[in-house]
């Protein structure tokens, strides 16, 4: 599930190296790390390796903010990583961040997206209102608490990642005994007809909404990229955000 979080970040990562910055020391240092990157990302031969190599790029870079946090470019670099490290990297770069950094503009909507992702990593599950392909209004609270579990999925139909993830859940949803799991997809498409038309390629057999202007689904959580899921139980709490498939089969086998 997260092989495409590390997969986009490698490429942002690669294109970023061309931009042109005045900055010295940690830039120069990056941009050594893209071109190494660049090169051993092309010879992987598998999905494992692929991800192995990105999440080492992820980790190296976090060492190297870690090291220099404060330093000319690392405001710019933690912007562009911020959604590839895990929950306790940012933790630990916000720590270390300067005051005025933290609050600067380029770094103000993601700490302030940071606080909500803390706010909504464990704890009871904050409810949203989407719209139905129908045209009726479908909230989280009207499924959570009917099945054992439900797993909010916000995706797009452009979002090839999204589409790749719908048929691993089809096949753990049809799995699963009735009253086990329900999904609710939420759909961040700006364009309805585009959604539409994935919605009937597509043909998932559980609730489908979609967000709009009056409603406001995704920023609740936080979501920055997708697909962004939320595993959530029968009494509301949050048991896991993002988790990979095993980790999400094991919960729903395991009881």
């Amino acid at each position: 599930m997260k092989k495409y979080v590390m997969i986009i970040a490698a490429v942002l990562m690669m294109a970023s190296c061309a931009k042109k910055q005045q900055y010295a020391d940690v830039k120069p240092t990056f941009e050594g790390m893209c071109q190494r990157l660049e090169s051993t990302y092309e010879s992987a031969q598998t999905p494992e390796e692929e991800k192995q190599i990105a999440q080492t790029f992820i980790d190296s870079v976090y060492l190297l903010l870690d090291e220099n946090m404060g330093a000319p470019y690392t405001d710019t670099l933690f912007s562009m990583m911020f959604g590839a490290f895990s929950m306790e990297q940012r933790q630990a770069l916000f720590d270390k961040m300067p005051l005025d950094m933290k609050e600067s503009e380029l770094i103000k909507p993601a700490y302030e997206n940071f606080l909500i992702q803390v706010q909504t990593s464990s704890g009871q599950f904050i409810d949203f209102t989407a719209v139905t392909p129908e045209g009726n209004e479908l909230s989280l609270s009207d499924l959570v608490g009917k099945t054992d579990y439900v797993l909010v999925d916000f995706w797009a139909s452009w979002c090839g990642p999204c589409r790749r993830l719908i048929p691993v859940l089809k096949e753990i949803y049809a799995g699963l005994p009735d009253g086990r799991l329900q999904i609710f997809s939420c759909s961040v498409d700006q364009d309805k007809a585009a959604w539409l038309q994935a919605l009937d390629e597509e043909q998932m057999p559980w609730p489908q909404a979609r967000e709009d202007e009056a409603h406001e689904c995704s920023d609740k959580y936080g979501v920055q990229y997708i697909p962004y899921t939320i595993l959530i139980d029968r009494d509301g709490h949050i048991v896991g955000i993002n988790l990979e498939e095993p980790e999400i089969e094991e919960i729903l086998l395991g009881e």
